[in-house]
């Protein structure tokens, strides 16, 4: 997506996933762009996010959050333009990757209490603003002097049982992965926000199937009826398959209209009817 100077995406296996349902919104404090994204679970994914042309502005912070998972910030100082990479919750000792994994669903009512609104929802976002160091935690990294990762969190996920009424239409959330050492640098910085509004991108996620099945992706295409002939391993050729596709929607298009003719029939039927109450008879066996 993009919006303004930023664009944002979710990696998976380094390609980036396609988005549907894309739109804006506006708020006095953020403007926001939406879509939704096909999660599959036990992928490792990343939210990449970043600048397209060059800042007239003294600084961005950029935050992001995978459910309830809040990711080490970055502070990008000009001049820059380029793309942030959150892939891991860290709390400043170690690291652990993002992760997409089943929901553990539950129809127990106890479980109704517990917090799940952030579940099923990706975040980043860019607020304008001057920033100035405060203090370092930790040696500095490999990369530019200009980009900081800022303040850690605690490494948590939301682990528990989800009532199956509180999440319809999910089935996937967020959860840490893989644990490494962190070797970034983290930073403070004391903020000085600017008046232009924060860019933000949310990413609603889950899988393809229900994506499909909430019309947010269009169904699959039905499979072209084979043909008579020999059968090989051979893929069908085009004008095969596109025959296919039409005579199945011809068979669809009869059966649509000898099932619109019926209920026709029965409408007529029922309105000529006396509307006299049959009587009503108890029988007995002997």
């Amino acid at each position: 997506m993009i919006l303004g100077q930023f664009t944002a995406s979710i990696f998976i296996d380094n390609k980036p996933l396609p988005e549907y349902q894309v739109f804006k919104s506006t708020t006095q404090e953020e403007n926001i762009m939406t879509c939704w994204i096909a999660s599959e679970a036990g992928k490792e994914f990343e939210i990449r996010g970043g600048e397209i042309s060059t800042p007239q502005y003294p600084g961005v912070r950029s935050c992001a959050r995978a459910d309830s998972i809040h990711c080490p910030s970055w502070v990008v100082l000009p001049p820059w333009t380029g793309t942030v990479v959150y892939d891991c919750s860290s709390d400043e000792k170690v690291e652990k990757k993002l992760v997409f994994k089943n929901i553990d669903f539950t129809d127990d009512d106890s479980a109704l209490d517990n917090d799940t609104d952030d579940i099923g929802q990706i975040e980043i976002s860019f607020h304008r603003g001057t920033f100035t160091k405060k203090r370092s935690v930790k040696k500095k990294s490999t990369k530019s002097a200009k980009i900081r990762k800022v303040n850690g969190h605690t490494l948590c996920a939301h682990e528990g049982k989800v009532h199956e009424r509180l999440k319809k239409g999910r089935c996937h959330q967020v959860g840490l992965g893989k644990e490494e050492r962190d070797k970034e640098e983290q930073t403070a910085y004391k903020n000085q926000w600017a008046v232009d509004p924060a860019i933000v991108f949310v990413f609603n996620y889950t899988s393809m199937e229900h994506l499909r099945a909430m019309c947010i992706v269009p169904p699959m295409p039905s499979l072209p009826i084979p043909v008579a002939g020999p059968s090989d391993d051979q893929s069908l050729s085009a004008d095969t398959r596109i025959k296919g596709l039409e005579t199945e929607l011809q068979r669809l298009r009869a059966e649509l209209a000898s099932l619109s003719s019926s209920r026709k029939q029965k409408s007529s039927s029922v309105k000529s009817e006396n509307r006299e109450e049959a009587p009503f008879y108890i029988v007995i066996d002997d």
